[in-house]
């Protein structure tokens, strides 16, 4: 049996420039140590989420995309614990998110989101005790 599969579905992304440019002007920043993470409240709307890795903070396009890739899928594999609504999400790369470990940048990720409010804790399972 295999695990249920979480998808971004391409309604939930940022993509217009303005939305970009809103999010940089109003959101509240949270710093990690590699990456930032700019949270916009944005009530009764469905949460979107937008990634940046620019040339000068990451380097040329083949790190640039690697860099958003990494970000995409530990996003993507905590995505069922982000509120489905209220929330407009930037996560800027660092240089440093090409070669952390992928735990480490993991760990990163889930503490700017949950600083920012963004990030349910995990379900505890009843049958295991503590």
């Amino acid at each position: 049996m295999t695990a249920p599969r979480h998808r971004f579905d391409s309604s939930r992304h940022l993509r217009a420039s303005r939305e970009f440019a809103r999010v940089k002007t109003e959101a509240a920043t949270f710093r990690g140590q590699h990456c930032l993470l700019l949270a916009l409240a944005h009530p009764g709307e469905p949460t979107r989420v937008g990634f940046i890795a620019s040339r000068k903070g990451v380097g040329g396009a083949v790190e640039r995309n690697r860099a958003r890739r990494r970000l995409r899928e530990i996003l993507r594999v905590r995505w069922p614990r982000v509120p489905h609504t209220g929330y407009w999400l930037v996560l800027i790369a660092h240089r440093s998110s090409l070669t952390a470990a992928h735990q480490d940048l993991a760990d990163d990720v889930e503490r700017v989101l949950a600083a920012a409010g963004a990030l349910a804790p995990i379900p505890r399972n009843p049958e295991i005790p503590e």
